[in-house]
């Protein structure tokens, strides 16, 4: 797939905050930019945190049901 680059213009605030942020959570900053884009554009994409979740959801379930049933 062919790709391309988008520039924008934002505060140097923003921008450091935002770095600061993706750093923070060890994430890249292009991923964090292509997982925005492409919810504003209404494309069905988990981000890693709701597919973490999603896991931790079903670990807690496996641990209660399965206490319920012993």
């Amino acid at each position: 797939m062919s790709e391309t680059r988008l520039n924008i213009r934002i505060s140097p605030e923003k921008k450091d905050a935002f770095y600061e942020k993706v750093k923070q959570e060890g994430k890249n900053a292009t991923d964090v930019l292509i997982e925005l884009i492409d919810q504003y554009l209404g494309n069905k994409v988990e981000s890693n945190d709701i597919v973490e979740l999603r896991q931790r959801v079903a670990k807690l379930e496996e641990l209660v049901l399965g206490e319920t049933a012993a």
